[in-house]
């Protein structure tokens, strides 16, 4: 490179970057004489390395078309334009109340660590990539194809989903992250697809309760042949979705379109029936499952004195009764008490209803950081109006003849967790003041309605959401509470698989359609910024109105937001991309799917072969750590979309004998004329895993073992010390795999 930019600038200018860690000064390999500037870049974050060229072609201008060097003193003011932009733009600022970070649960192991965090993180675990892939070629039939497959409810998603795939997009590391949700949105009102549900399998299924949830498993049963009827206890299906989701946000339209692809299946909802203790027994004797997904329909109580007051209106009731038309005014000075998304949709109901003269304040005992509702809602919020009062607790709502007239607070801070690990609000002494209100709308959380059944045979086992009446499941609020309507959905789907499973069927193909890029296409898409769009600012006009606050992109928009995607599911690297000193290494190999066996040695040395387990690597990209290389850093752990590290947990190999014995663990790979020798070390002992023309040896201080090449069968093991009763291969065989990384690592 240093070579390159010599014959390029001829002398002219000079630019270093620097990487942070060992800085790559050009300067320095091309010696004096030049005058350099040196550009500070990102490099440590995904894609860094690769992203030289962009930076360097945003210092180029053209010359009558053409685009190339400019003179030295131009390039400078150039240069020094670049950076007024960068440091202007507003894409530059951190706007976050929380750190964005794409990190998840996800254990990272030795091998196939690749997997999108979008799909992780997604309740219904949504083939996001799949349908980003077709959305951005045209196929919108398709991308409905692959939505369906885990969501029924694609049209509601799509306009009040709190997208947690997009705050785990890996885009955040790059320029901002994909909107998926409007591409869902888009999909959901432009393309349609006939569903054919299986042939009737003979069972039948009760749903008590037509929200998100239930609906959800309705469709995943229908769809599988079961015969479904839903007992729901109000005149519409949607639960709270429609009831209390304002109109400015989610339209009737989509709810109905998307119960209707769920009708048209065949499920029967049962509206105005209420279901009583009687009837749920009957509805488990006649039918063979029962799956309970009433919702979270009553609003949780704040016990504070004057809480009886004239002008206290509980929230889902205002909620409702807006959305109804049933209430059409309401005070001047509104005060919400609380944090999440009711409680914000509340307060931007109510800001719609007061007025130019009125004012709508949310008190919220810890600070915005804190808060549960999704961080856009909460956004949304203040650029409408709404004021925010922090560390604020209520503690009595005054009156004057019986009606609301202040609400009386006192400050809080942040000291220590409570028992859920947030923050834990303090009360400050001496510290009371007062909110001036005629109403006050207590949001801060909801709570169950279910008198059909004793709550104590409610409880759950959450990894199959089977109760302990038998053949009766449970999902969504009626399991967690009150959540959020994509849990509720993710709920559903889920118990639905299991009431399958457990009838012994298989169910409809969830086989995800053929979508394979090419790997350097899809590193070099890594390697460069692509900012996509953002949605328009809501003028303080329409935040007065019931008018639909966002609008759906046009198909242009649609295409290139989804071209953005850089298909995590198919490849990551990012650890190679953010090394500064590129310690991690990145091959390839052949899946494989070994069937192990193991050695059981009796206490006269008899031995007995059984069948073991399967060993099993299925993607085509390993990751090797190059001790090395590596400082430790934990640049890659920052970035890592799991919720380890590379540089700790993926094998560690060393290039040199030196950095080998200087380990406390490790890998080395010993090349000998007729053989290559993996040896690893650590705190117990060596191990080697020889690998000659046509089988594997394996040793250790207690095993000998011997491999056929072909499918790492075992043909010979020996126990060398009296001790050992069974001899496992799990080791030898992820030897077997590494050995193949660090034969491509070192050009064998």
């Amino acid at each position: 490179l240093a070579r390159k930019l010599q014959n390029d600038f001829k002398g002219q200018l000079l630019l270093s970057f620097s990487a942070g860690v060992d800085a790559f000064n050009v300067s320095k390999v091309m010696g004096c004489g030049f005058r350099t500037v040196t550009v500070s870049s990102d490099l440590l974050k995904p894609g860094g390395y690769g992203r030289l060229k962009q930076y360097i072609d945003n210092l180029k201008i053209d010359f009558n078309g053409k685009t190339g060097w400019p003179a030295a003193d131009v390039a400078l003011k150039n240069l020094n334009s670049y950076a007024k932009e960068v440091v202007e733009d507003e894409r530059y600022c951190n706007t976050h109340f929380r750190e964005p970070s794409i990190k998840t649960k996800r254990k990272l192991d030795y091998f196939d660590c690749i997997a999108a965090p979008c799909v992780n993180t997604c309740a219904t675990n949504q083939e996001i990539p799949t349908y980003l892939h077709f959305a951005a070629t045209g196929n919108y039939p398709k991308a409905l194809e692959v939505i369906l497959r885990t969501n029924p409810f694609p049209n509601t998603t799509g306009m009040v989903c709190d997208h947690l795939c997009q705050n785990k997009c890996t885009r955040i590391n790059y320029d901002n992250p994909l909107q998926i949700r409007d591409v869902k949105r888009y999909v959901a009102e432009n393309a349609d697809i006939k569903l054919s549900p299986a042939q009737p399998n003979g069972k039948r299924v009760a749903i008590i309760g037509a929200g998100p949830s239930g609906l959800s498993c309705a469709f995943y049963l229908a769809i599988n042949g079961f015969k479904v009827d839903v007992f729901e206890s109000k005149t519409k299906a949607g639960g709270m979705v429609r009831y209390a989701i304002p109109g400015f946000r989610l339209t009737d339209q989509a709810i109905d379109r998307d119960i209707e692809r769920i009708t048209q299946l065949g499920v029967n909802i049962h509206y105005s029936h209420p279901v009583t203790r009687s009837e749920f027994s009957d509805l488990k004797n006649k039918y063979d499952y029962v799956y309970i997904s009433a919702g979270a329909q009553k609003s949780a109580i704040l016990d504070i004195e004057g809480i009886d007051a004239d002008g206290v209106i509980d929230p889902l009731t205002f909620l409702m009764g807006v959305k109804s038309g049933n209430i059409k005014q309401i005070g001047k000075r509104i005060v919400i008490i609380g944090g999440g998304n009711t409680a914000m949709d509340a307060a931007r109901t109510a800001h719609r209803l007061v007025g130019d003269n009125g004012k709508v304040t949310i008190v919220y005992r810890r600070t915005v950081n804190e808060m549960p509702a999704d961080e856009g809602e909460i956004k949304a919020v203040i650029a409408e109006g709404v004021e925010l009062v922090e560390l604020a607790a209520p503690e009595k709502i005054i009156t004057q003849n019986g009606k609301v007239k202040a609400l009386k607070c006192r400050l809080m801070k942040l000291d220590g967790y409570d028992s859920k690990g947030r923050p834990k609000p303090v009360k400050v002494e001496g510290s009371e003041f007062e909110v001036e209100c005629d109403v006050v709308i207590p949001a801060i959380g909801q709570a169950l309605d279910i008198d059909f059944v004793p709550n104590e045979l409610l409880k759950a086992d959450t990894r199959n959401y089977k109760t302990l009446m038998g053949n009766v499941y449970i999902g969504g609020d009626a399991l967690r509470g009150a959540s959020t309507a994509i849990n509720a959905i993710g709920d559903g789907r889920k118990a639905a698989q299991e009431i399958i499973s457990q009838c012994g069927f298989t169910g409809i193909s969830t086989s995800v359609p053929e979508k394979k890029h090419n790997y350097r296409d899809l590193m070099l898409l890594r390697s460069t910024r692509k900012y996509g769009y953002v949605h328009k600012e809501l003028t303080a006009e329409k935040s007065k109105t019931f008018e639909l606050v966002t609008e759906t992109p046009d198909e242009t928009t649609i295409k290139e937001e989804s071209a953005r995607c850089l298909h995590c599911d198919e490849v990551c690297s990012i650890c190679t991309t953010v090394c500064p000193n590129l310690a991690n290494f990145a091959y390839t190999i052949e899946p494989v799917r070994y069937q192990l066996d193991k050695v059981l040695v009796g206490s006269d040395g008899t031995q007995e072969v059984q069948p073991d387990h399967f060993f099993e690597v299925k993607q085509t990209v390993q990751i090797l750590n190059i001790a090395n290389f590596c400082n430790e850093c934990g640049n890659c752990s920052t970035f890592c979309p799991t919720e380890g590290a590379p540089y700790q947990d993926k094998p560690k190999f060393h290039l040199t004998t030196k950095s080998f014995k200087e380990s406390e663990d490790g890998y080395m790979l010993s090349v000998l004329k007729d053989r290559n020798v993996l040896i690893f070390k650590q705190k117990g002992g060596i191990k080697t895993l020889s690998e000659n023309r046509d089988e594997y040896i394996y040793e250790t201080d207690h095993v000998y073992a011997r491999f056929s090449k072909n499918g790492f069968k075992l043909v010979e093991a020996k126990a060398l010390t009296p001790c050992v009763r069974q001899i496992q291969f799990q080791h030898a065989v992820e030897m077997s795999v590494i050995l193949q990384g660090a034969k491509r690592l070192m050009g064998v």
